[in-house]
This record gives structure tokens, sequence and C-alpha cells, in this order.
């Protein structure tokens, strides 16, 4: 069956009807009228129009707001756009010795920027394989950052030396001809890296600083006078993100400190400890140097150590002050200050017989004992032998009060207040609870711990006629233009003891350092130093331990007019000897000796070693080649003849076979004759002939 679509022919034939597509009778199609369809069309207009209409008044009513009433929001986001908030930090201050020697300072470098807004995929990729090379950054990582193109500011970057800097940007300006739009998109700016010209020297005391903030030591702890002022600006750019901000404020530098430290002392401390460790092998090795009549700290030094300017090799156990951070058990150390107590209060001199009971004394249920066996010697023996029950009854003569009382004025188990972080102040017994062989050890530093800055601090009392000094290392702030505007004086913590107890005390530790001491090691030719020995067991792991060992050395030089207290500590000793006196008196003797020196004092001549005669130089024979030839002048006179480097045969033969009577002296060949060459004999004269 053929199927016949309608056309126009059968428009006019009647009706309009739907085709059949053979699925019945056809439906016609029923007609609107004109009103109909022309209401229906104006209907859509209308709502047309009143939407539009209704987007316009929205449109008109939002602008309006926008104008009359600004969104903060809005406000932000367009701020974001043409402004950058920026900060600008004051260059930190700088840290000087005692005799204005830089020892940390800031110094001006640069850090490289990108503007990623600017930059495709592909000048991105290009830019990065060119700049990540040069500054030993991951290509990839690179990249990635340059790729992020809703930045304006990215740090590739930093601690640039001028040098390598100019080097990228010529680089990349040569990209520019074939890549147009890397021009600009590099910028650097100007920052300040934390430099230390000594190195090593000094490098735990001063700590660690970065750009504007202390992390470690005297950096962090005086941070708030070297740090710079911190200032922030506003950067506008134009709508292609130029930079047109042209008036950059300037933020005022960090202040100057001048500590008490002397550059050359710390040099000559960091050598003997370079010594100890090579000589003794230990753990650890403190130095701690002290002027007794200020309580200015000269030198502290320390291993192991490490370098401050290489950050990235620096290990957290090295960066630790143990000369004001670690506590130990000083032993032997201690004998002279409970000395100096039992003297200041009339117990005893210098002189006092005490019976050290040949080595072995019995308190309670224990027994101490001493390394050299005595039996009845002098308080001065006592501390020139060392003896720990000579030092234990001295301790009960004066009491557990009056000892721990001294022993605390002399600065143990208290804070020194120098301000380093991590110091400890140490601990001692109460004297309440005290048991009688608690105060044994106390008299000779068992039981009881300190830090290596106490001891010196204590010895710089006695060197000090008895008048304990505050410990200080600040000797003045400065501002940026070099104007003091703090000076930090000597403080005066206590007398402790009477200036003639104080000397009496030092008599005594004289003979620490003098033939039959325990510190002859310590000894410096032409000065009289006054020092004490220490050595004891390492306490670890709540006990002692059975082969580590803590030496110690403390001491005044000269004695008799101290400029210097030191304290030498060495902890565990593993190669030689590991008492006091071999490990850690050597160092107080090399420090000593050099810094005296330095500091121009002169030796005392009567304390002089007298100079082994050096032996008499050889002189070097002439080996004669010929026999002297014997020439006679006028009168019949024999004109002496040299008889250098003959032998005894050839010398006889010579001058018998002139008439001449011969003396000899020594054997081997002629080395002197008298008279001497060319003088006139005559026949029968003596000659005197010195052979060697």
């Amino acid at each position: 069956m053929k199927l016949r679509l309608p056309t126009k022919r059968d428009q006019g034939r009647g009706k309009p009807s739907l085709p059949n597509w053979g699925m019945g009778p056809r439906v016609p199609i029923p007609e609107e009228p004109d009103s109909i369809i022309r209401t229906r069309t104006a209907n859509r207009t209308l709502w047309v129009g009143a939407l539009v209409g209704l987007g316009m008044v929205s449109l008109v009513l939002k602008s309006t707001s926008l104008m009359m009433f600004p969104d903060s929001q809005l406000e932000s986001k367009a701020n974001t756009q043409f402004t950058g908030s920026h900060e600008i930090r004051g260059q930190r201050g700088d840290i000087l010795s005692s005799d204005g020697t830089i020892l940390a300072t800031s110094v001006e470098v640069h850090s490289l920027h990108a503007d990623p807004s600017k930059l495709s995929r592909d000048t991105a990729k290009v830019l990065a394989r060119t700049v990540a090379p040069m500054l030993e950054l991951n290509v990839g990582d690179t990249e990635k950052r340059l790729n992020r193109r809703n930045r304006q500011d990215i740090k590739l970057a930093k601690n640039l030396v001028p040098g390598q800097l100019n080097a990228i940007k010529e680089k990349v300006e040569a990209l520019t001809e074939e890549h147009p739009s890397l021009r600009g998109v590099l910028f650097s700016r100007n920052e300040y890296r934390r430099f230390y010209p000594a190195g090593p020297d000094a490098a735990t005391l001063l700590g660690l600083g970065q750009a504007n903030t202390g992390r470690e030591g005297l950096e962090r702890t005086l941070n708030r006078h070297l740090a710079g002022e911190t200032r922030r600006f506003v950067q506008w750019r134009d709508r292609k993100g130029r930079r047109i901000t042209t008036d950059v404020p300037e933020a005022r530098p960090g202040n100057t400190v001048v500590l008490t430290i002397d550059r050359q002392i710390q040099r000559i401390a960091e050598e003997a400890l370079d010594a100890v460790m090579e000589r003794s092998e230990p753990d650890t090795a403190s130095a701690v140097v002290l002027d007794p009549t200020t309580g200015a700290i000269l030198a502290m030094a320390q291993r192991p150590t490490h370098n401050p300017n290489d950050t990235r090799n620096i290990k957290q156990d090295a960066l630790r002050n143990r000369a004001v951070a670690d506590i130990f058990e000083p032993g032997s150390v201690f004998k002279p200050f409970v000395a100096a107590a039992a003297i200041e209060e009339e117990l005893v001199t210098k002189d006092t017989l005490i019976d050290c009971e040949n080595g072995r004394f019995r308190i309670g249920r224990t027994t101490i004992s001493d390394e050299h066996p005595e039996k009845v010697i002098t308080v001065s023996e006592v501390i020139k032998v060392s003896s720990n029950i000579g030092a234990a009854k001295l301790a009960f003569n004066l009491g557990a009060d009056r000892t721990i009382e001294y022993l605390r004025d002399f600065g143990f188990s208290r804070p020194t207040h120098l301000g380093l972080s991590g110091e400890a102040s140490g601990t001692m017994q109460n004297p309440a609870t005290i048991k009688p062989i608690e105060l044994a050890t106390t008299s000779y530093g068992h039981g009881v711990n300190s830090t290596a800055l106490q001891l010196a601090a204590a010895a710089a009392t006695l060197g000090n006629e008895g008048i304990r000094m505050e410990p200080h290392l600040v000797s003045e702030i400065r501002d940026s233009t070099g104007v003091a505007i703090r000076i930090f004086e000597p403080t005066e913590d206590r007398r402790v003891v009477s200036k003639e107890t104080a000397e009496e005390t030092l008599e005594m530790m004289v003979t620490v350092t003098e033939p039959g001491g325990t510190g002859t090691r310590a000894a410096i030719d032409g000065y009289a130093v006054a020092g004490k020995t220490g050595t004891a067991w390492k306490h670890v792991e709540g006990g002692y331990s059975q082969t580590e060992r803590i030496g110690s050395f403390i001491g005044v030089v000269p004695a008799d007019e101290p400029r210097m207290a030191m304290a030498i500590v060495v902890d565990n000793p593993t190669k030689g000897s590991r008492f006091g006196g071999s490990t850690a008196g050597p160092a107080f003797a090399e420090i000593g000796e050099g810094a005296l020196r330095m500091m121009g004092v002169p030796p005392n001549p009567a304390l002089m070693k007298p100079k082994k005669a050096a032996p008499a130089k050889k002189e070097k024979l002439r080996i004669p080649t010929a026999d002297p030839e014997l020439r006679w002048g006028g009168g019949g006179a024999l004109i002496t003849p040299d008889l250098s480097g003959l032998s005894m045969r050839d010398a006889l033969v010579t001058l018998e076979g002139a008439g001449l009577s011969v003396r000899l002296k020594g054997s081997g060949r002629v080395t002197n004759q008298n008279p001497r060459p060319g003088r006139r004999l005559r026949p029968g004269d003596a000659v005197e002939v010195t052979l060697q």
C-alpha cells in the first residue's frame, strides 16, 4: 500500500487531518482562532520582557549597592590583585669579644624569586630546566612550583651571593630572545645570613642564629637585643602585576652585644681541649676561665663542638653547653672549700695534724679509703695528697649545717644567673637529714653534683680574697651607631671567707702542683699555681660505673696575684691515666701559660726551673792534609806551628823535633793549643796541647 502525505491542494478540500498510516480512521485537527494565538504570543512576550526587566533591575540594584555600600570581601579580593603585604627585617646585631673581634655577624645575601603568573606551561618548563641545575634543585619539583599560575611570588632559593645571582640572571636573559615572556619573571630580594668568623671557637656558647631569630645559646638568650626591627609595608602592582611601589621603608638594625670573652684566651682553651681529646680520648671535655676579681668569663670551650656555619651537619648533642648544663660528681676538687670553711671557723690551721688512719676509716657500717694511705699529716698535706679521710674529718669538725652552708656560699647547688638556657644548679644533701657517711662523701665531692662553671666560680672566690663575684658574660650593649646603651658592672655576690683564710687556702693548694702533690702536671714554670685535682666514679643509670671516671682540675694562677681561675673537666677518659691530675692538669697548664704570656704577666725568676746546661758543641776538627810547616824567625826563634787536627803522635813528633817540650791534655786530635799559632818560642819552651 502506498502512503501519501497531505499537500497544499488537500487544504482547500476540507479540514486538515493527520495522515493515516494504516492505524484506523484519520483524526481531524481542530483549528484555533487567531485571537487565541495572538493572546498566547502576547503573554509569552510579556513574561520574557518581565524576566529581562527583572534581570536589569537586579543588575542596577547590585551595581548601586556595590557603589554605595562597599563590600569588605570584594575590597579584599581587589586588594589582593593589586597589592601585597611584605615584611622587612633589620640587620641582626653583631656579637663581639672583649677586644672587639667579631664572633657573630650578619652578612647580606640574596634570595631568588619567580612570578609564575607570567609563565605558560612551556616557559615554566624551560625556566625550570635552566635554573634548577644551577641551584641544585630537582627539575620536576621546580617545574611544578612554576606552574602555579595563581601565585605571583614564590621563593626558589636563598643565601645566594651576588656571583650566583648574576650568573642565573644572565642565563635566563639569554633565553628571552626565544621566550620573551621570561623577561621580568625572576627577581631578587636582599636578606641576611648569620656568619661566625671564628668557626668552631666558642660555638656552643654563641649558639645558632638565623636572619632575625636566635635558636640556641647566647643568640637565643640575647635575641631581644640582637634582633632588628621588623617593618611591614604594602607593595602595589599595576594590572600586569608589575611592582610600582618605590618608597620602601627601612628597618632599624639590632644592637651589638660585647662579651667578656677574650678571643685569644678562647683560642688557647680550644687548642688545649684538642690536646686533651688526642691525649685521653674522653667522651667530652670542658674548660671555663674566669677573672677572679670581676667574675667575667674569659673563655668557655668544650669538645665535641661544631661549626655553626655548616648548619646541615650539626648534631643536636653538640649544641648542649656542657659547662653550664651538665652536672657531675666533682670529686676531690671539693676538699679546698671544706678546708677553707674549717679554717674560717678557727677549727684548724694549715699546720693542724689530722690522723688519716693509714688509709682506711670506718664510718658506721661503711669504710672509706685513700688512694695514697697516710697516717698523721697536716691539713695542708691533706690537700696535697688528696686524703678523703682527712677531708671527712674536717667536715665532721664543722658539722653538717656549717659544711653545707659554706658550700652553698661558694655557689654550689645555686644558679649562677648567667642566663643561658638549660643551666643546671646542682644538688646537695639537706643538712637536717644528712647521714654521717653522706657528710663524709660530700666533703670529697661524692653524693653531690655541680657544673664546671660553679667549680670555676668557687675557685675564683678563693682568688678574690674570699669574695664571690657573680659570673657574667655580657660586658655592654651598643646601638647600631656604636654608642653604649647599657654597661654591665661586676656584681658582688657575698663574702664567703676572710682574706686571710683565702690566702691560706691558696697556699695549701700550691703544694698540690709541687713535687709530691697530685697535680704536678698542672705546674707552670715561673708561676705559683694553686690547684686541686679531682677524680670521681661516673654516675650512670642509677649507679656508679665500674670503668668510667670523670677527671677534673680547678685552680688559680698566679697564686700570689691571681689573674685567672679555671675549671677543666674531662668526662670518661679512655686512654692513658684516668686521674684528674693527668687528664685535666696538663690542659690547665697549657691554658694558664699561654694566657699569662698573652696578658703580659711576667714569670717570677725565683720560681723558674734551672735550665739544663746545653751539651758542649763539638767543634768539627780540621784534619790536616800535610804536616805543619816549621818556620824560624829572626834571632833563632821558632814560630809556633798550627797543630789543629793533628793526632797525638803527629803533634809530639812535630814539637819535639823542634826542641820544644809538650804537655798533653785529653786524647784524640788537637783542638786547642797554648801559645796560639804564630807566637815566637825559644828551644826548650813548653807548649800545652788539648786533644779531644
